[in-house]
């Protein structure tokens, strides 16, 4: 299978894609004003213990407590039934890893089972296994794998092989795995010596674990509009996967690289509410507090031959679009898809394996529950970060949270950028903006540096004001390089 891995990297946001035979399946975010949190160790205190719901909730030095389930935690191997109150107490100083981002009036979940992913292995202290990734599907391949890393396994650690260990000699995987016990060696003397609560280890950013994660000989090409991230990259590719260096490059056209590779057009669609299949039939997607439901129609598309033949051709084009807008949207948790319905069961059978065999790409694991008679699918995906209409957009004021709109931060990210492109396309002195109130303030507090940093990175003077008669998220460009520029300035109120 074709891939690319498409990064846009910038001052204020760098943002990815991953395309499987030139379609986006996946897209990454990172902004400087959020830290993403999920493969994060702390040292955090205990602050309740609930045994109702077998429950902690711990303090990691952050907004909102971390909770901890009992089924997240490292049991005692005499004692496999042990109850949270046996496990923990308040008060008491516990090492935990974020498993999933902190979403809405949600603190972040936190594990005990600590597990640290290298290139080729993932290391797990204090668990006794060896694990194959389920994408490595030659039993002799597996068998091998498994033999070198019982070998090679110290006492006391798990050891489950990464898809890309396939191949692999075990001297290499020798060299990760001992690169993974110094690094616990180091969080386990950080953690001696600090106190809670406080942060041991502070996962990879976005470009290097996304690299990390999905480079493989299927990724043809990862292209990278900065010079320096492209530096960076190369370097960091020829550490890990010298063979496949060749195949970062570097993008140097003078448009935006998500605009040149269609993505911008792409994650308006993954925003909206339908989704159109190319036989004219169409997807819903709506989220509930407990669940997301899709809803399969037949739309424009009404066939050649009979209508349940037609009914058909569009539940299997709507099953394999749908495991791609999961990935595409990050969709966790409970999923409902209402499949148009089928009188035959071997038709509804088809639907299903087509489904699960879509979702075998997918990176989270996935679960797929049988058709039911009224053509009902039930299925669940691990999230680990926030869905992309989560991170993207926000709860709309004007109606209570009925609606969708878009960030503030987000609408001053997209600012941003278009600021860095008329800064790196030009060649005048001068830039003059104004902006709505809203705006203004998120740049007086969080966008100040970046602007900053505009004018050393590209030599630019940048003027703006807040002008009240503009919309409280509108902004105006004023002028470039002109003469008059100081002067419309000041007749901005």
């Amino acid at each position: 299978m074709k891939k690319e891995i498409v990064i846009d990297m910038s001052e204020i946001e760098t943002r990815a894609a991953l395309l499987e035979e030139g379609k986006v399946v996946e897209f990454f975010f990172d902004r400087a004003t959020q830290s993403r949190l999920v493969g994060n160790i702390f040292k955090g205190v205990v602050e309740n213990v609930l045994p109702g719901i077998q429950s902690a909730f711990v303090n990691i030095g952050l907004d909102k407590n971390a909770f901890l389930f009992v089924g997240d935690m490292l049991l005692d191997d005499k004692n496999k039934a042990q109850k949270v109150e046996e496990l923990v107490r308040s008060g008491e100083e516990i090492v935990v890893q974020v498993t999933k981002e902190p979403m809405g009036t949600k603190g972040a979940r936190i594990s005990t089972k600590i597990s640290l992913p290298g290139r080729y292995v993932v290391l797990m202290p204090g668990i006794d296994t060896v694990g194959i990734s389920h994408r490595i599907g030659s039993a002799e391949e597996r068998e091998r794998l498994k033999k070198a890393l019982e070998r090679l396994r110290p006492v006391d650690v798990g050891i489950i092989a990464r898809t890309a260990a396939e191949g692999i000699s075990p001297e290499k995987l020798k060299e990760d795995i001992d690169s993974l016990l110094r690094l616990w060696d180091r969080i386990l003397k950080k953690a001696e010596i600090m106190s809670a609560p406080c942060a041991l280890y502070e996962e990879a950013s976005l470009v290097y674990t996304l690299v990390r994660d999905v480079l493989d000989e299927e990724v043809e090409s990862v292209w990278i509009n900065s010079f320096f991230g492209y530096q960076k990259i190369k370097d960091f590719v020829d550490s890990i996967a010298p063979s496949l260096s060749n195949r970062v490059k570097l993008f140097e056209g003078r448009e935006n690289i998500f605009e040149h590779f269609g993505l911008n057009r792409e994650i308006e669609k993954a925003l909206s509410r339908r989704v159109w299949l190319k036989s004219g039939g169409y997807l819903v997607f709506d989220r509930a507090e407990a669940m997301t439901v899709v809803d399969v129609n037949t739309g424009k598309f009404v066939g050649k031959g009979n209508l349940q033949e037609t009914i058909f051709k569009t539940n299997m084009e709507a099953a394999e679009e749908i495991a791609r807008q999961v990935r595409l949207r990050d969709i966790g948790g409970i999923i409902l898809v209402d499949f148009i319905d089928m009188e035959k069961k071997e038709h509804r059978r088809q639907v299903v394996r087509k489904l699960e065999e879509a979702l075998l790409k997918d990176r989270s694991r996935c679960t797929v529950v049988e058709m039911s008679e009224l053509g009902l699918v039930e299925m669940t995906r691990k999230r680990l970060r926030k869905e992309i209409d989560s991170f993207l957009r926000e709860p709309c004021s004007f109606c209570e949270g009925e609606g969708r709109i878009l960030s503030l931060e987000t609408i001053a990210v997209n600012f941003l950028r278009k600021l860095e492109e008329i800064c790196s396309n030009t060649s005048s002195s001068t830039l003059a903006f104004s902006v709505g109130e809203e705006l203004g303030e998120y740049l007086q507090e969080e966008g100040q540096k970046f602007l900053d940093n505009l004018k050393k990175l590209y030599g630019k003077e940048i003027l703006w004001k807040i002008d009240p008669s503009l919309a409280p998220r509108r902004y105006n460009i004023i002028g470039v390089g002109s003469e008059e520029i100081r002067e419309k300035m000041e007749k901005v109120i």
